[in-house]
């Protein structure tokens, strides 16, 4: 028997979602999020397996390789600013300049806390390897030979799509990741603080600080807020353009991120059977 989960995602994603006034944005949101309800049942259901007891070194190595390249997209988000940098400092309009650099400053608010700015300098890639160190007690997840390749497509995609496709596009794909992240991040933290208690051994401290990683996204809501941030970052890419972010590329972000992840983590999944 696994943990009971007061909250599926689709309720956490739902509690984000109806944060924003009423608007096309929102209805799409609303709508697509609701459509893929069958994935997050699979994405539950797999961390639920993968918590349901203490695995080797080497299976868990598979998922700590795997699930961080579902996650830390500092790099592209950087590339996603200098993108809206470049077209500000072009443009000779000052108001949209100033928009288009607003745009820009707003998306990159998404990777504050992922660099540990205001927290030390305490990136969330440090807090993600002293997780992963506290399951294997060691550093081998790393390595090549833990590769999953539906994880890797899904980095690439999400890499080359933010740095690639259409501005519209590339701050859509990072409006779902926060979003997603928000209600993956609430499942995982307490599928893991029940695994890592009850199979690892790791109480009190020790488990506040191994877990760390996922809290701090619970904690401060941070996917939240970064979530708000691209909402007004899309907003002021509009302001600047003068064109509506295309409701239909919304969706189809939407669709494709959830598919793509999906597979990701079933992929992973596979390691543990």
């Amino acid at each position: 028997m696994g943990v009971l989960i007061k909250k599926s995602m689709l309720d956490k994603m739902g509690e984000v979602i109806a944060m924003l006034p009423s608007s096309d944005i929102k209805e799409t949101i609303d709508k697509t999020i609701k459509s893929k309800a069958d994935k997050f049942a699979i994405i539950e259901a797999l961390f639920q397996k993968i918590c349901a007891k203490k695995y080797s070194d080497e299976t868990m190595s598979f998922f700590l390789n795997g699930w961080k390249m579902t996650h830390l997209k500092m790099l592209p988000i950087y590339g996603v600013s200098c993108r809206l940098n470049i077209l500000g400092m072009e443009c000779s309009d000052e108001k949209k300049k100033l928009s288009y650099l607003e745009s820009s400053a707003f998306n990159a608010q998404t990777s504050h806390e992922d660099l540990g700015i205001g927290f030390d300098a305490i990136s969330h890639g440090r807090l993600y390897d002293e997780f992963a160190f506290s399951l294997t007690k060691s550093d081998e997840w790393k390595l090549s030979k833990y590769d999953i390749q539906k994880a890797n497509n899904f980095s690439q995609w999400v890499y080359r799509g933010m740095l690639l496709k259409s501005i519209p596009y590339a701050l859509c794909i990072n409006m779902i990741s926060e979003f997603y992240n928000h209600a993956e991040y609430a499942y995982a933290y307490e599928t893991f603080k029940y695994s890592m208690s009850s199979f690892y051994g790791i109480e009190g401290k020790a488990l506040e600080d191994a877990i760390r990683y996922i809290d701090v996204h619970n904690e401060y809501e941070t996917e939240i807020h970064h979530f708000m941030a691209v909402i007004h970052a899309i907003e002021k890419y509009e302001e600047a353009s003068g064109e509506k972010v295309d409701t239909s590329t919304m969706a189809e972000v939407i669709v494709t991120y959830v598919d793509s992840i999906t597979e990701a983590l079933e992929a992973i999944a596979q390691k543990f059977d």
